[in-house]
């Protein structure tokens, strides 16, 4: 057995674009893959791959080791948004990296997770009636817009920060309960091909 590759932190996901000069940020990429996931779409890799190189716009294919780590990147976000545990957390900068950074980052990602739900869900889908699901994405559209208004040495910005970054975690979680397809409602054994 090989042993599975971990999942990308932020910094090799940055590294691995930067490398092959794509402008898309790594918070945006994995807000991508984490919508069309929390949108019911299961990819194998290959569909994957393309999804994400007409995403990102680049006219020249991913190379190996951005493949190996955006699909190590989309089992573990499959994982944590299916796990009981709240586990699933938004690829974003952690707190040493200043407020503004942080936000802008969760922007991006947010950007991202919308255009990912936006590919895998028309706008007629009887899905997108359900609950609150429609407040829930309207939610995560205003952050997008929140941009750079704020200021990191101020308490308050901070707490707010952390509330809308605890808010999109959760609005994640709760989006792939109510999209996910019905037969994942059971122990996943099949990722395992």
């Amino acid at each position: 057995m090989h042993p599975v590759a971990a999942a990308p932190t932020l910094q090799e996901l940055k590294q691995l674009l930067q490398d092959l000069q794509l402008t898309a940020s790594a918070s945006e990429v994995h807000g991508f893959v984490t919508g069309l996931l929390a949108a019911g779409v299961r990819l194998n890799k290959q569909q994957l791959i393309k999804v994400l190189e007409a995403h990102t716009e680049t006219d020249q294919a991913f190379d190996d080791a951005l493949i190996a780590s955006l699909w190590q990147m989309q089992l573990a976000t499959l994982e944590a948004l299916g796990s009981s545990e709240i586990i699933f957390t938004p690829l974003v900068p952690e707190d040493e990296f200043t407020l503004t950074e942080r936000v802008i980052a969760l922007s991006d990602w947010c950007q991202g997770m919308l255009s990912g739900f936006g590919l895998a869900v028309r706008g007629d889908d009887e899905r997108l009636t359900k609950g609150d699901i429609q407040e829930t994405l309207q939610d995560i559209v205003n952050i997008v817009h929140v941009g750079g208004d704020f200021d990191s040495d101020n308490e308050e910005d901070e707490q707010a920060y952390m509330e809308l970054y605890e808010f999109v975690r959760l609005a994640m979680i709760h989006l792939f309960e109510e999209m996910s397809p019905m037969e994942e409602h059971r122990p996943q054994h099949e990722q395992l091909h």
